[in-house]
């Protein structure tokens, strides 16, 4: 995959094709899971969710990891630098450190991955994450409502068409992280939907 094409035009198609809904879905949960001390940004892109994190939790170290070099660069210019780290690695091959954060975010990033790289994306973050972290997700999904149903498939499907094209995207069609997710040790805490059942908003936790 590689992203660095579309980065200068990312953060403008977002607005024109969904305005502000994928940011309210990102945004969530944000102020009602614990304040964290440590927080990873796993595939965070072209840095909406970046300044409101920085925002709500001054005192919190902030890593931002992203395979896309120029995503990091347009992430960095909208935050100031002293308490964020920005690391260009691929989440496959980059050796975390483990059991450090207590907030792991991913936000339309899981949704990138086939089968086989999901398991082990979402396996390497939870090793990363301490034993009382909480886990914040946004990401499309297909509801079961047949109308609503036929909606998402075809938008998803249209997403998935023009990412593979323009990106080299692997994955072609959405796989639920949920059993990965417990398989770490994680629990749902609270989910919300939105747009039909095509947008959801997760927060996971460990007890």
């Amino acid at each position: 995959m590689n992203f660095d094409p579309l980065a200068p035009f990312y953060g403008a198609m977002e607005f024109l094709a969904a305005g502000g809904k994928l940011q309210r879905c990102r945004l969530e949960f944000l102020d009602e899971i614990p304040k964290p001390r440590q927080v990873l940004l796993a595939g965070e892109g072209h840095g909406r969710f970046l300044p409101e994190c920085v925002r709500r939790f001054p005192e919190a170290r902030i890593v931002v990891v992203d395979s896309s070099e120029r995503m990091l660069g347009i992430a960095r210019d909208k935050v100031e630098p002293e308490r964020v780290e920005f690391i260009h690695a691929d989440l496959l091959n980059w050796p975390g450190p483990p059991q450090r954060f207590d907030l792991i975010v991913t936000n339309f990033f899981l949704d990138c991955f086939p089968p086989d790289e999901l398991a082990v994306v979402v396996d390497r973050l939870g090793e990363m994450a301490a034993p009382d972290a909480n886990w914040l997700l946004a990401d499309f999904e297909i509801p079961t409502r047949t109308l609503a149903r036929l909606r998402s498939r075809i938008i998803v499907t249209i997403l998935y068409g023009f990412f593979r094209i323009a990106c080299g995207l692997k994955a072609d069609s959405l796989v639920s992280p949920d059993a990965i997710l417990q398989k770490a040790g994680f629990s749902k805490q609270r989910r919300m939907t939105s747009e039909w059942g095509l947008l959801k908003s997760e927060w996971w936790g460990r007890a």
